[in-house]
């Protein structure tokens, strides 16, 4: 079965029936902590978080009334936590909107699925990395494998956030996995279990305060892996804009002494608009024009300041692909309609609204209680040139693209057409050493 975008009800009905078929756990009545009537009021309240700051009070021409109104009615019937969970997922995603989300509750057990997916061109999408002591490697699951189906589901890239983002909402402990070998043995049908992790911490009322307040501080630091070659070509994966001002100005010094900085942005999710202004700037020995930040009250045409004399001069050359998403697409424009690098890799995601996030809890008892968030949409930017990159994405300079045989091997070519691009040989054998998939941390952790 194949679903589009303009289907997203039918999405998530059968994500339910393929999830409620597999899922040890999904319905368990040990993990239901909040009723029918509690998951009504939270859909209630995300609602109205919806209606109020919405950066679009027309909402698209989407009935909202009509389609809350619709989940309220399956909510009532329920069978589960989850399935209401996903209802209300469902509601809000009936906007089409990138950074519009419904994030639940989190949930008493950690999931750690053991391998990972990506779409690679307009099309397919394939198996890009697999944990070594993970189930589905001892399944025979293998990086370069075309993922024909998930769940009965076809996986195209079309689909793929949706599907990723409900496995997240309704988290699982295995999957029906068809995939198809890049050596062309035929497709292979397998059941791939989950790691569960269980252990769930209390969140008290206090807590929900202290997340307001707190909520992203201790992840202002530098993640960057960073890779040279004498000291004249800089390789840089920086893998997501979540930083300060401050902390954008000290990752760029390390810059400026180079003579090419090859800035790897794939899998970059994006993060804070002051962080993506500060970084832009310090490519620019100008200001620039980002484009018009159109509000739900007003628009503003919005400029990024260059860092003057400190800026970096030299060449630049931008990696993206179709993970790439909001202030790293953003940034790759930039360098586009400016004519101020090159860009290579694959068509970005299309996902660059700029959202805020809206934090509630439900009384779970006297002491706990149950805290959720809603993702809210409060602007989009209309580049310099007129044109939104929500759904559209950038298209590169130069469209280069991984064959299922490079996954499989751990082959870059992408970051080798850019060391040759800088003046250095380098085999995409050599590129894929640069920077190889690295795993995080088994733990229980929250369900972003």
């Amino acid at each position: 079965m194949q679903i589009t975008k303009t289907n997203i009800r039918t999405l998530v009905a059968v994500i339910l029936t393929s999830l409620i078929a597999i899922c040890g756990f999904a319905g368990d009545t040990k993990y239901a902590t909040l009723s029918n009537a509690q998951s009504t009021e939270i859909l209630n309240t995300v609602e109205n978080d919806l209606k109020a700051n919405y950066y679009d009070p027309k909402m698209h021409g989407v009935d909202l009334d009509q389609r809350f109104d619709e989940a309220r009615q399956k909510i009532a019937t329920a069978k589960s936590q989850d399935e209401a969970l996903l209802d209300i997922a469902a509601a809000v995603a009936a906007l089409k909107d990138s950074h519009t989300r419904f994030h639940p509750p989190t949930r008493p057990y950690g999931v750690v699925y053991g391998w990972v997916m990506q779409a690679i061109g307009e099309s397919n999408c394939y198996v890009t990395g697999v944990r070594p002591d993970s189930d589905a490697a001892a399944k025979g699951l293998k990086a370069g494998d075309l993922v024909v189906s998930l769940n009965g589901i076809s996986v195209v890239r079309a689909d793929i956030s949706y599907l990723q983002y409900s496995y997240r909402v309704f988290p699982q402990s295995g999957f029906h996995v068809t995939v198809r070998p890049p050596d062309g043995s035929g497709d292979q049908n397998l059941v791939v279990m989950s790691k569960v992790i269980p252990g769930q911490y209390e969140v008290r009322r206090g807590d929900v305060q202290n997340y307001r307040e707190n909520h992203r501080d201790d992840r202002f630091k530098n993640r960057s892996r960073y890779y040279n070659v004498n000291k004249q070509v800089l390789f840089w994966k920086l893998p997501d804009f979540v930083m300060s001002a401050d902390d954008a100005d000290d990752v760029l010094n390390k810059a400026r002494s180079y003579e090419t900085v090859i800035l790897d942005l794939r899998g970059n999710p994006g993060g804070r608009v002051i962080a993506e202004a500060a970084f832009l700037g310090g490519f620019f020995d100008h200001d620039v024009k980002l484009g018009v930040r159109v509000g739900r009250t007003e628009s503003k045409e919005e400029k990024v300041k260059s860092r003057g004399g400190k800026a970096f001069a030299g060449k630049l050359i931008v990696l993206i692909d179709s993970d790439s998403k909001s202030a790293a697409e953003i940034f790759a424009r930039v360098i586009q309609l400016e004519k101020r690098g090159t860009v290579l890799g694959d068509r970005s995601a299309g996902a660059v609204m700029e959202s805020k996030v809206f934090v509630h809890a439900e009384e779970l008892d006297r002491v706990n209680v149950a805290q959720y968030r809603t993702s809210i949409t409060i602007a989009n930017i209309i580049m310099a040139d007129g044109v939104s990159l929500e759904n559209l994405g950038v298209t590169p300079d130069q469209l280069i693209l991984p064959t299922p045989a490079d996954i499989a091997a751990g082959r870059d070519p992408v970051l080798a057409r850019a060391a040759e691009l800088a003046g250095v040989k380098m085999t995409p054998e050599e590129a894929g050493k640069i920077f190889p998939l690295e795993w995080a941390e088994e733990k229980m952790h929250e369900i972003d």
